[in-house]
């Protein structure tokens, strides 16, 4: 066990971070007067805000411990999760975004109901609400919790789990969207700094010359493309896997599109997909390569997890670590914090207010706070139990692969394929999580011996099949409005903004670094 040897600067560090997002919660809990304030941040987000927060609540402590981990032992193929996330957010700010925007949602799932009808809003919707409690956010608490055990063992898991779970969803409750918007861009900046410093860290023990740090890394580690047997990541996997998962996660996964709905108009939510979408580039260089060059430098390290915090121990002096840690527990809190907003806007909007649309503003605010913090005892009460389930938490991030195919499915579809029907919308979210479920039981029975990433499109196809055969022999009487499927001259252009600021700009851009970083480490 790593003995950091905290200081007193690190302390105060650490202590002053926590009062700071104490703070922000409390001032924007005094600006909460609405439904919309509460939920969507009164749709006022500027892209700035918006980038920020992607990035941040997608980044966990175990995304920089497990990303670091895998590299030192494995490769950087790993990192094709974070350049595939670019590529699906440059997909949703050109086709997505301006259909939700159009119609105003405040939840996800009001889409599926404006296209399709309530039945797949709901279901969507409770399904949602499980996988975020149970996978999202107990995850995200039990990760956090290990990690803080890691570089603190006096303090043990449990008591990790709920400190976590009270001070995110105290600022959670207060403020609404904005307290974890605002918050997650102080705790993305801290994520930046910190793993900016780690890096700086890690090449000045060869004179901060990046060439020299990955000179004698070995050829196969520095791919990202890896064979087709690979265990950890094979190509077939990256190229059509991870898009469906990144599909579901970008653009379907309410918690993480919820930013994006309180964006102030079309413009502002496709320029944050953008920054978000950049800044996702970088945990290549800032993360992940920090990881396959420590082999040099720590060699020998038998525990994955044990990397990051030996470079931190190692390579930085007091009062810097403090900002590394500050960092460290900003990762923790802003996928907490992120994803208790989304559930419980879910639980409140979909439920509670399409049950009793009398309810006025005041009272969907109260009822917002009320289940962030039933949400949160729950996900507290149920992270720690993970450890008693015996390679349940080495699941999570597969369950995911068996229960989004049909989503996606019925999503993109629904976006556009004017003739994709109700019924197939319903057949296909039932009976294809059947499938997905038998699938995940065969897989763990090793029955069926298919990469994850694999089976997930294999199972898209089978979703797809059946979903386009029921649309076709029970089609719908009517044809559904225009404003739920994507419009082409509302995407790529802005109207009374420059060139180099309009979508299809943007978008180029970004996806050509993208393909000169993957032509690069290929």
């Amino acid at each position: 066990m790593i003995d950091l040897g905290i200081s007193s600067i690190d302390s105060t560090i650490l202590i002053g971070y926590f009062l700071i997002v104490l703070l922000i919660g409390y001032v924007l809990a005094r600006r909460i007067n609405t439904g919309d304030d509460f939920f969507l941040a009164g749709r006022r987000l500027h892209w700035t805000v918006i980038g920020f927060s992607l990035f941040a609540s997608n980044i966990s402590s175990a995304t920089i411990i497990g990303l670091t981990g895998q590299a030192y032992v494995g490769n950087i193929s790993i990192a094709n999760y974070e350049w595939m996330a670019t590529v699906v957010l440059v997909f949703m700010a050109l086709f997505i975004v301006p259909v939700y925007l159009r119609n105003k949602l405040i939840t996800v799932p009001q889409y599926l109901e404006l296209r399709y009808n309530s039945f797949t809003r709901k279901y969507y919707s409770l399904v949602t609400i499980i996988l975020t409690i149970i996978v999202d956010i107990a995850g995200s608490l039990f990760a956090g919790a290990l990690v803080i055990n890691v570089f603190f063992p006096n303090i043990d898991v449990v008591t990790a789990c709920y400190a976590i779970a009270l001070i995110s969803g105290l600022y959670t409750a207060a403020g609404g969207l904005a307290a974890v918007v605002y918050t997650d861009v102080l705790q993305a900046v801290m994520l930046l700094i910190g793993s900016a410093i780690v890096l700086f860290a890690v090449l000045g023990q060869f004179d901060f010359s990046w060439a020299n740090a990955v000179a004698d890394i070995p050829v196969e580690k520095t791919s990202l493309m890896q064979p087709a047997d690979d265990p950890t990541l094979p190509w077939i996997g990256t190229i059509f896997g991870l898009p469906i998962l990144g599909f579901y996660y970008w653009s379907t996964n309410h918690y993480v599109v919820q930013r994006v709905l309180g964006a102030k108009n079309v413009a502002h939510a496709q320029w944050g997909n953008f920054l978000g979408g950049f800044l996702k580039l970088s945990v290549l260089f800032l993360i992940v390569f920090p990881g396959a060059i420590s082999l040099q430098i720590f060699p020998g390290i038998e525990n994955s997890n044990m990397v990051y915090p030996e470079m931190v121990e190692n390579l930085l002096p007091p009062g810097v670590k403090g900002i590394v840690l500050a960092g460290l527990i900003a990762a923790i809190m802003s996928s907490v914090d992120s994803a208790l907003n989304g559930t419980s806007t879910l639980i409140v909007i979909d439920f509670i207010n399409a049950k009793r649309p009398e309810l006025a503003p005041v009272q969907l605010t109260r009822y917002g706070r009320i289940t962030t913090l039933i949400v949160m005892t729950v996900a507290g009460l149920w992270a720690p139990l993970i450890r008693n389930f015996e390679g349940l938490f080495t699941y999570l991030q597969q369950i995911l692969s068996f229960a989004v195919p049909p989503i996606v499915c019925v999503f993109l579809f629904g976006f556009f394929w004017k003739k994709g029907s109700t019924l197939a919308a319903q057949y296909t979210m039932i009976f294809g999580h059947l499938l997905c479920f038998i699938s995940m039981i065969l897989m763990n029975l090793e029955i069926v011996n298919i990469h994850f990433t694999i089976m997930a499109a294999i199972l898209l196809v089978g979703c797809s099949i059946g979903y386009i055969i029921l649309s076709h022999f029970y089609p719908d009487t009517s044809l559904p409005p225009s404003n739920v499927h994507w419009n082409w001259k509302q995407s790529i252009r802005i109207e009374g903004q420059p060139w180099f600021v309009q979508p299809i700009t943007l978008a180029t851009v970004l996806i050509l670094i993208t393909i000169i970083i993957i032509a690069v480490y290929w």
